[in-house]
C-alpha cells in the first residue's frame, strides 16, 4: 500500500489536497492511504522516525520567509527515509529547474490549481507511479532473494547480489558452499550443475567445481581468479579467456 502524507502551511490548501487524494483512492481504487497531514515540516520528521518506511509525499515548495523551504525539507525526508518519493506542489513552476539542481531528485511536480479535477487527477497519478516504481522494485528484490535449505525445517536467506563464489566440498557428498561479500559461508546439499542454472546468467562457472559472480570478477593473478575482496579462486585453463573477455 501507497502511504501518503500531506505537508503544506496553507490549511486551505492541505484540507482541499486531502479531500482531492480521498476521493481518487475511492473513486479509482487505488492501493493507498494518508498517513500524515502536516502544517510544519517537523511533524513529518517526527512521523517518519517513528514509522520508517517508503512515503509518497506531496510537499509545498515555499512554506514563507524564515521558514526552512520545500527542498531544506525534502533534504531531511530523503536523510530520514531515502526511498521515499517527494512531488513538489507548488505555484512557482519557473523554481522546477532550481530544485532539479539542488539534487533532491524530485518524484515530479504538481501545480496548485482551483481546477479540482486537473489536481485530483495529478494526484492520482503519481499515486499509480508511485505504486509502478515500488512494485518493480519489489519484484527485483524478490528475484534476488535465495532461500537455502540448511537442515529439516532449516532455511538460511541469501542474497544473490551478495554471493562471492560458489564451490563444491569435497568431504560433504554433494554439497556445496556459498561465500559472500560479508565474509559469510553457508553450505548445503546441491550440485554445482544446479546452483549454476539457479544462479543464472550474472554467474560464470570458471572451475568443475567452482562457480562466481561476474559482478566480483577484479583479474587474474598467476592462473587464479582475483575477486572484489582479493580472495584468488580455481580458474580452467579452458575458462581463463572467456573470463578475461569478460573483464575486459
Amino acid at each position: 500500500m501507497i502511504q501518503v502524507m500531506l505537508c503544506d502551511d496553507d490549511p486551505f490548501i492541505l484540507k482541499l489536497a486531502g479531500q482531492q487524494i480521498e476521493e481518487e483512492i475511492a473513486e479509482k481504487k487505488l492501493d493507498a492511504q494518508i498517513v500524515c497531514v502536516a502544517m510544519e515540516s517537523l511533524e513529518i520528521f517526527r512521523y517518519i522516525q517513528k514509522n520508517p518506511g517508503e512515503y509518497l509525499v506531496f510537499l509545498d515548495l515555499d512554506f514563507g520567509a524564515g521558514r526552512l523551504n520545500g527542498m531544506d525539507v525534502a533534504r531531511k525526508i530523503r536523510e530520514l527515509s531515502q526511498a521515499s518519493k517527494i512531488v513538489f506542489v507548488t505555484n512557482h513552476q519557473e523554481m522546477a529547474m532550481q530544485v532539479l539542481q539542488s539534487g533532491v531528485e524530485p518524484f515530479g511536480f504538481l501545480e496548485k490549481t482551483t481546477d479540482m479535477r486537473n489536481l485530483k487527477e495529478g494526484f492520482g497519478r503519481y499515486i499509480r507511479m508511485a505504486s509502478a516504481v515500488w512494485g518493480e522494485a519489489k519484484k527485483t528484490e524478490d528475484k534476488d532473494l535465495l532461500v537455502l535449505t540448511i537442515g529439516i525445517g532449516e532455511t538460511v536467506n541469501v542474497r544473490k547480489s551478495s554471493i562471492l563464489y560458489v564451490e563444491a566440498e569435497k568431504a560433504v557428498s554433494h554439497g556445496v558452499t556459498y561465500h559472500t561479500m560479508d565474509g559469510s559461508a553457508v553450505t548445503v546439499r546441491d550440485t554445482i550443475e544446479r546452483v549454476l542454472g539457479m544462479l543464472g546468467d550474472d554467474f560464470l562457472k570458471v572451475h568443475r567445481s567452482v562457480v562466481a559472480s561476474k559482478r566480483y570478477m577484479v583479474g587474474m593473478q598467476q592462473g587464479m581468479l582475483k575477486l572484489a575482496n582479493g580472495e584468488l579462486i580455481p580458474c580452467s585453463v579452458r575458462m581463463r579467456n572467456e573470463v578475461k573477455r569478460w573483464l575486459e
